[in-house]
């Protein structure tokens, strides 16, 4: 393990009254991004943070790249091959010392307000123990992307610095959305306490890839009502073919550590008893999103393996199975052309169903009924 060391950066008075913010930074082989997500948190407006980059025995110029940035703030640690994102998240974790602790992966982009806008409900309000916000997609050279995340402008106040958005109510981080993993969970749109992370724990190092997931989870059950949800896009997620959520042959690892969680969630975790009858859709859905994912990634035979495992499974329901993966299965039969089509279709009519509410009266005005 090797430490950088780098000419110490001065602060103004004000911002070194702020919380120092600890940002975890996991590694390996990010040569082509890692810069330029170095450079968006040197970027910040929020300027009292540490940057601790964890590298996993990259073997490109991953190291060379991080020396080259001269910020004592930044620190960079090389270990020896892990092979998973949560062990060397938590390696990193070891090493914070700040009062509030971010994530970032070394091929995303802060925005730079990203800190500012997380951390000011936490000094706001101390019954909170986390903020988290949205993640804009975007591609490997850093054009945007259609987002499967919509969040809705409202006409700009007299006075707002900016345009206000709306959250619709299925982003919301009820239970039942929860346990069916049907809440935006990413880490890099994450700020949480460092005393709420340590009674919580590390990431779990027997997943691979959903752990993220499971992290929130946990810190749902710690304290639910002290998490907010931001009506904000807060981050750039870069999707590339290099991402472990989207190359092919991690599917299987994907699939075996979701259906973990949701092993542990319905079998160990305190869940409410209220949703412990989502158990089949709760399953459908680990299943379902690695389906579409293949689809959105030009693969349609892993979509189609998926979609028929649903029907084998035995905690889900023929009938979930039917309706929930039935479609997806006649999507992986379909061209990629038109799947495309599909989902670009799909994400206009929900834009469009949030933004104009279907009541009765306008469904009867519209002939809808």
């Amino acid at each position: 393990m090797t430490n950088t060391h780098h000419t110490e950066q001065t602060m103004p008075p004000a911002e070194q009254s702020l919380p120092l913010i600890s940002i975890i930074m996991p590694t390996h082989n990010a040569a082509p991004y890692i810069g330029q997500s170095i450079q968006s948190v040197l970027n910040q407006s929020y300027s009292n943070w540490e940057l601790l980059i964890a590298d996993d025995a990259s073997s490109d110029d991953t190291e060379q790249i991080v020396n080259a940035f001269n910020d004592s703030r930044i620190h960079y640690q090389k270990l020896a091959r892990v092979g998973h994102p949560a062990g060397v998240r938590n390696a990193a974790l070891r090493l914070a010392t700040g009062e509030f602790i971010a994530f970032l992966d070394s091929d995303d982009l802060y925005y730079p307000e990203t800190l500012a806008k997380l951390s000011a409900p936490l000094l706001s309000n101390p019954e909170l123990i986390s903020a988290y916000g949205f993640a804009y997609q975007i591609d490997h050279l850093g054009h945007p992307l259609p987002n499967p995340i919509q969040l809705i402008e409202t006409p700009h106040k007299t006075g707002a610095p900016e345009t206000q958005k709306r959250l619709t109510t299925q982003y919301a981080h009820t239970w039942d959305r929860i346990v069916t993993s049907q809440i935006s969970c990413l880490l890099a749109g994450l700020l949480i306490r460092r005393s709420a992370w340590e009674q919580i724990g590390y990431f779990n190092e027997n997943l691979c890839g959903p752990e993220d997931y499971e992290f929130y989870v946990r810190m749902f059950l710690h304290n639910h009502a002290g998490v907010l949800c931001l009506n904000d896009y807060v981050y750039q997620y870069r999707i590339h073919a290099a991402s472990l959520t989207k190359a092919p042959e991690h599917y299987e690892k994907l699939l075996s550590s979701c259906l973990k969680i949701m092993h542990w969630m319905f079998n160990e975790a305190p869940i409410p008893t209220e949703v412990r009858h989502l158990e089949s859709k709760a399953y459908l859905g680990c299943y379902r999103y690695l389906a579409r994912e293949r689809l959105l990634q030009h693969q349609p035979h892993i979509a189609r393996k998926l979609a028929l495992k649903t029907f084998q499974e035995p905690h889900i329901t023929f009938q979930d199975a039917l309706l929930g993966c039935g479609p997806l299965l006649v999507r992986s039969f379909l061209p990629t052309s038109l799947n495309d089509r599909l989902v670009t279709l799909r994400r206009k009519a929900r834009l469009w169903k949030a933004q104009f509410p279907m009541t009765k009266a306008n469904a009867l005005a519209a002939g809808a009924l």
